[in-house]
């Protein structure tokens, strides 16, 4: 064998190589082999454990739905239910467009889009920016300690979106106070605020002149595919949209909630939706900004997004490092339990768990949890951990072709001293 033969053969080994583990690592599992009539079985139980009447979820694997099933009364996967503050996921990517296309920087003052100031009484000559709303550490009213205040004026119509925004934070407004604000410079604290993102609602209807909902069914929904994702409940039929309950542990009975006028909150958590739709936009979230050929933000932007900051937990719009058993590396954004719906949506590496719940009474303790959500994230884990593991990344390539051609170098020298000596 000469040497150039030598070489041949060790370039051909060293692609083989790097092929083996992108074979090996092909799912081999069906969904029945996990969500099978015993899974089925434990979900049904745990319903009625938490007074849930109906459920519907989407276990997401690489770049589709791995399996999908509703359960309970209404058991479609086509049946909309209020995703409350998970529908923040889509004004963060709504506001990272404009992002991208150059009409906002992420450390822009956001006063500079409003056609008012707002600024914190306690550092008033602090700016505050876009980032910062996004990342929920602008110092702007927390949701729940607001909700006795912007929260009552939204609920009994005494004020409305756009104007509440003014009239609750501008020191001129109807319904301002100092404690509107929290006592923390804006950038050193963190306060989950539906009220920031109803701000970034308001900036991308300035910037765009396009009202919220439009922007986001022309720039988000339909590029997805997500033709059952609508602002009202009036825009579904009867038995398309999922009927919301609260349990009243006084009577020990589910009772029916009115749906929410999403008009008070758009992007602060104003969408009904399917997982079917949902499962779409997290599949574009977990592949680059990328589903079915079509592009809503780019790869750079999408890791922008996801990247935790300054170990908050949060990132821009999405909650990073949730805690699901023994797994603290979900990413995504709940919502509720409230308006007689919970919503859970989170992605772990290549896998995705969406589950909506017809249940949002605060006074139990949420099916979204370790006994509702968690179970299915146990299941869906399986997929990572056992026969289904994702396929080999560029990254892994690399790393697994640097010791093959080490050791073809390695050999290659040695056939060389080889030859000379000879």
């Amino acid at each position: 064998m000469n040497i150039k033969k030598f070489q041949i053969i060790t370039v051909l080994l060293s692609i083989f190589l790097i092929l083996i583990p992108t074979y090996a690592t092909d799912c081999t599992w069906l969904p029945e082999d996990i969500f099978n009539e015993s899974f089925e079985d434990e979900i049904l139980s745990r319903m009625a454990d938490y007074h849930v009447n109906s459920l519907t979820f989407s276990v997401i694997n690489g770049t589709e739905i791995f399996y999908s099933k509703g359960f309970g009364d209404q058991p479609g996967t086509d049946i909309a239910y209020h995703i409350n503050s998970a529908g923040k996921m889509f004004t963060a990517t709504a506001i990272l467009q404009l992002y991208e296309q150059g009409l906002i920087g992420l450390d822009d003052d956001f006063n500079d889009y409003l056609p008012y100031e707002l600024k914190n009484p306690y550092y008033p000559s602090t700016k505050i920016t876009i980032g910062q709303i996004l990342a929920h550490r602008a110092s702007i009213v927390g949701t729940y300690t607001g909700w006795d205040s912007y929260w009552a004026l939204l609920l009994n119509e005494t004020c409305t979106f756009p104007s509440i925004i003014y009239e609750f934070l501008h020191e001129n407004g109807s319904y301002y106070s100092e404690d509107n604000w929290e006592p923390w410079m804006p950038g050193t604290g963190s306060e989950y605020s539906d009220t920031g993102f109803d701000i970034l609602t308001l900036i991308l209807e300035n910037i765009t002149g396009i009202p919220f909902d439009d922007y986001c069914q022309e720039n988000i929904f339909l590029p997805l595919g997500m033709t059952n994702t609508r602002h009202s409940a009036d825009d579904y039929a009867l038995d398309k949209i999922a009927i919301g309950y609260d349990w009243n542990i006084t009577t020990e009975t589910n009772e029916i909630k009115p749906y929410l006028n999403n008009s008070i909150n758009p992007g602060g958590g104003g969408y009904f939706s399917t997982v079917e739709d949902v499962s779409k936009f997290m599949l574009a979230h977990l592949n680059h900004g990328t589903y079915n050929g079509v592009s809503i933000l780019n790869a750079t932007t999408i890791d922008l997004m996801h990247t935790d900051i300054a170990g908050s937990k949060w990132a821009l719009g999405w909650q990073v490092r949730k805690l699901y058993g023994s797994h603290n590396d979900y990413q995504g954004h709940g919502g509720g339990p409230w308006t007689g719906f919970t919503a859970e949506n989170y992605i772990r590496k290549t896998i995705g768990i969406i589950l909506f719940v017809n249940q949002g009474s605060w006074d139990i303790p949420s099916f979204s949890s370790a006994d509702g959500y968690g179970y299915v994230c146990d299941k869906a884990n399986m997929l990572l951990t056992e026969k289904c593991p994702t396929t080999t990344t560029t990254d892994e390539g690399i790393l697994y072709l640097l010791p093959t051609l080490i050791c073809s170098g390695i050999f290659v020298a040695i056939f060389r001293l080889y030859k000379k000596k000879k």
